[in-house]
């Protein structure tokens, strides 16, 4: 029974560790993603500006 503890205890250690690991891992690849979308917003909005100043070019 002592032994089954000291077991769960040393492997939840290793557990621990790992997920310190992966939670650097998930900040880092959100504030990547955050910055994909915000330059893909970026990208579309000059794009509305360059086809609303053509439509509204050629329509005068």
């Amino acid at each position: 029974m002592i032994d089954r503890i000291e077991y769960n205890v040393e492997h939840s250690v290793d557990y621990v560790e790992r997920a310190v690991s992966d939670t650097k891992k998930a900040v880092k690849y959100q504030s990547k993603a955050r910055r994909k979308k915000i330059m893909i917003i970026i990208c579309c909005v000059v794009l509305g500006i360059v086809i609303a100043s053509s439509v509204g070019g050629s329509l005068a």
